[in-house]
């Protein structure tokens, strides 16, 4: 929804009541104090208009200047990415960025449009010729991923195919090509480029930034010359100069105020006042909301599997540490997928992907909303099941054969699979070293003894 015309309406209305205060007094005086105060209010209008126009453009600025070089940071993170994981779709990701999204052109192009001869303008170019540079050992770096992971050359993206490799870099390994691509991404040449596309980015914010400041110290002397000259010719203006106080106050001061204790607060701004004030308190607000919804995606990012969006390892020792401290009655049930490695090597890693998904599915719809399902290794599951004890075992065995029936049929195109699992609960008899020693050590029963199924510690003696 646009505000701005509701806004422009109330900068206005305050324009034509110091116009009508100036007409008024403005009989009582002589022609010549009446034409120079018109030109004098005239001459701080327009020096308002330019300081107004210059803090948007500051705004409009930085934003197009985070913008590029996020832009930057995208192809970064994303190639890097790639090297570690050796997954084909962080290159997909590159290219999304490189060629449809075009954070960095666009950022570009709208600092153009601001100023398309300042020094700030030119030092982004730099920052962007520089990035695009840095595009090629990108480009290298993924060309050694692609050969390394054995995809077919017709998915490769075109920029990728161009690349030729050297002769000492053609002559490696799978393996040696990967660890090679991870070296490009994080050497000193690398970083020396990034730093140097972070500096001249930094160039460019202050001398936009210098630049607004000597429009606001022009506009700032001429406002003050503008008041001597009226102080000096005309007294009558003071009434006129109170009432300007009181609108201040009441559309300046008295929001920012507002804006004071709610940023002490560290809420949402109560939007009000003058055109930009309301404008500022909008763009704050976003930014907010933005930052809220961002740290919400690097805390859950942080807490979570990545493959599986299950509670990760870190997650799951915060989780059993807690309650193990709180002596708490629960169950700690360590799960294997069965023959997953041979899964893997006779059916592809996107296979072992989907069938680890498959099994993060089933585990949380049969356990509970109130337990904990976290993924703690390549295959290995581990389920804290609060508020269990000991006689309640029938539970967990229906639970674990559920999941092991629809397992146990090929579907989707995937195949079957099983789970092996092992059991502690906190009021076990005879425990051993640990509540998870005494899981993993069922678990392993559970392993040598056929697989498939559930074994609760202590494990049957041979």
């Amino acid at each position: 929804m646009n505000h701005e015309p509701a806004g422009r309406e109330g900068m206005f209305m305050a324009g034509k009541i110091k116009i009508r205060v100036v007409s008024k007094w403005s009989t009582i005086i002589t022609i010549v104090l009446f034409v120079t105060s018109i030109g004098m209010a005239m001459w701080g209008h327009q020096q308002y208009r330019v300081l107004r126009s210059s803090m948007q453009d500051y705004i409009d600025c930085r934003y197009a200047v985070q913008e590029l070089q996020q832009g930057s940071d995208i192809l970064t993170r994303q190639v890097r990415l790639a090297a570690a994981t050796g997954d084909r779709k962080y290159i997909a990701a590159y290219f999304e960025e490189a060629d449809v999204t075009k954070t960095r052109e666009k950022a570009l192009q709208d600092l153009a449009k601001l100023d398309d001869h300042s020094e700030s303008l030119q030092a982004l170019r730099h920052a962007l010729s520089t990035s695009r540079n840095l595009m090629n050992l990108e480009y290298y770096a993924m060309r050694l991923i692609e050969e390394s992971e054995g995809a077919d050359i017709s998915t490769w993206p075109e920029e990728i195919r161009k690349v030729q490799l050297k002769p000492e870099d053609a002559s490696l390994s799978s393996a040696e090509k990967l660890a090679k691509a991870r070296t490009l991404v994080i050497s000193p040449a690398y970083e020396t480029a990034k730093t140097e596309i972070s500096d001249q980015v930094g160039e460019a914010a202050s001398a936009f930034s210098e630049l607004i400041y000597e429009r606001q110290n022009r506009a700032s002397d001429l406002f003050t010359k503008i008041f001597f000259v009226i102080l000096a010719g005309m007294l009558a203006f003071a009434l006129m100069m109170l009432s300007l106080c009181l609108v201040m106050r009441h559309w300046i001061v008295k929001p920012l105020l507002r804006y004071n204790k709610d940023i002490e607060k560290d809420s949402l701004l109560s939007v009000g006042g003058a055109y930009e004030l309301e404008k500022l308190g909008k763009t704050y607000n976003r930014i907010y909301k933005e930052n809220e919804e961002r740290q919400r995606l690097i805390k859950h990012q942080a807490e979570h599997d990545p493959l599986t969006d299950l509670l990760n390892r870190g997650s799951y020792n915060q989780i059993f540490s807690l309650y193990e401290k709180d002596k708490k009655d629960f169950a700690l049930i360590l799960i294997d997928v069965d023959i997953f490695k041979a899964v893997n090597d006779n059916n592809g890693h996107a296979v072992g992907d989907e069938i680890l998904k498959k099994v993060s599915r089933l585990l949380l719809e049969t356990f509970r909303d109130i337990d904990y399902i976290c993924r703690i290794g390549g295959d290995e599951f581990a389920v804290i099941m609060v508020e269990m004890t000991s006689d309640l075992t029938h539970t967990v065995v229906d639970r674990i054969n559920a999941i092991n029936e629809k397992l146990s049929h090929p579907t989707d195109g995937l195949p079957a699979v099983s789970l092996s699992v092992g059991v502690a609960f906190t009021d076990r008899k005879n425990p051993g070293k640990s509540q998870f020693t005494d899981a993993d050590q069922a678990l392993y029963y559970t392993k040598e003894h056929g697989k498939h199924g559930v074994t609760f510690y202590p494990a049957p003696k041979e």
